[in-house]
């Protein structure tokens, strides 16, 4: 049985994907609009836990329990491969096609690189573009491509991550990943844009909250017992900051704050409602796993912000429309997963079946 299920893990799936749409969302509104009370309160609600450092803490722990329950570190970059490229294959095509159209008057020849290193998961964005919109193709691309660099490396490292003692973790290997993700802001602060760019699409300055997830699976037996206190005491502290505006620091995010969204979202995902008998419930959080549309949600969103900047809807509409965006971007990611990954695998499914 996946370990998305019968646990809260969907959820904080679907809250981080929402969390980043409305992220970008209210960053829009932001810069097109300035200042407005309903924006700056759900910028509020939505970057409390940093939504993107959820999303990679989970990755880490479903990422250890797939390779757990693979028959083969293979078997697992066969799952992972198809889990990942077949919906990026599609989104690329989409994004091809919506800027043929929508920026016809820009397009050259640096389409064609971005087009292929786009199918590889690679964060990257084509020169024509540089003046369209946002200026980037896929903002939101480069998570793709440091997940793919950390699925890689916990495959290859499985059979040593596996072993590696409970104290190891919390005394030695996360510790010193803080230190490196703190050490990466320090040297992107002291360099050029390149190093930037760069620094972004490398999984170094994430690693933390990934392995942070990865560990929480590995010991989690051990740590179901504290799970009400490794969630109140991120949310504490977390609230902590934000009251009295302490300082932070770190890359992406400060450290601190980082380490408290990872931890929360692993901690309050991995808990079931069957442990204290509620199998309702349970039965409820399985339906919602067995609907991941969260992938979906990240990948196309950039595309419907590009457009929506390109014919300056963000200047025109008002706050009670605020849902538009989003509401389209959701609905672009169901229909094109569903149509176009989801229904020819049950068919595929049903030919071999028969």
């Amino acid at each position: 049985m996946s370990e998305s299920r019968n646990n809260y893990i969907g959820i904080i799936k679907y809250w981080a994907a929402y969390s980043v749409l409305m992220l970008h969302v209210t960053g829009f509104w932001r810069t097109y609009r300035g200042y407005y009370m309903a924006v700056e309160m759900t910028y509020d609600r939505v970057v409390f836990f940093t939504p993107v450092v959820m999303f990679i803490a989970i990755s880490g722990y479903l990422t250890a329990a797939s390779l757990d329950r693979s028959s083969s570190v293979k078997n697992f970059l066969i799952k992972r491969a198809k889990r990942i490229y077949i919906p990026l294959w599609v989104s690329a095509v989409v994004y091809l096609v919506g800027y043929l159209i929508v920026a016809r008057d820009l397009i050259d020849i640096s389409i064609v690189p971005w087009f292929i290193t786009y199918l590889l998961g690679i964060a990257y964005s084509p020169s024509c573009l540089d003046s369209f919109a946002t200026g980037s193709a896929n903002g939101v691309l480069w998570t793709v491509t440091v997940l793919i660099e950390l699925y890689a490396i916990s495959a290859l490292l499985w059979k040593a991550l596996k072993k590696i003692p409970f104290k190891f973790w919390l005394c030695l290997i996360l510790p010193i990943l803080a230190i490196v993700n703190v050490l990466c802001e320090y040297l992107v602060g002291h360099s050029g844009s390149v190093v930037s760019q760069i620094m972004e699409r490398l999984f170094f300055p994430y690693a933390v909250f990934f392995f942070l997830g990865f560990a929480f699976y590995l010991h989690r037996d051990r740590l179901k017992y504290l799970t009400p206190y490794l969630v109140l005491v991120p949310a504490f502290t977390v609230l902590f900051i934000f009251l009295f505006k302490l300082p932070d620091y770190g890359y992406y995010t400060g450290i601190l704050r980082g380490l408290c969204s990872a931890l929360f979202a692993v901690a309050a995902g991995s808990w079931s409602p069957e442990s204290i008998g509620d199998h309702g419930a349970a039965g409820i959080l399985d339906r919602i796993a067995s609907f991941d549309f969260t992938y979906e949600i990240y990948l196309y969103q950039w595309l419907v912000f590009n457009i929506f900047i390109h014919m300056g809807m963000f200047e025109r509409i008002e706050w009670y429309e605020k849902w538009l965006p989003a509401g389209i971007a959701v609905i672009v990611a169901l229909v094109m997963h569903i149509a176009v990954v989801r229904l020819p695998r049950i068919f595929v499914r049903d030919i071999i079946k028969k």
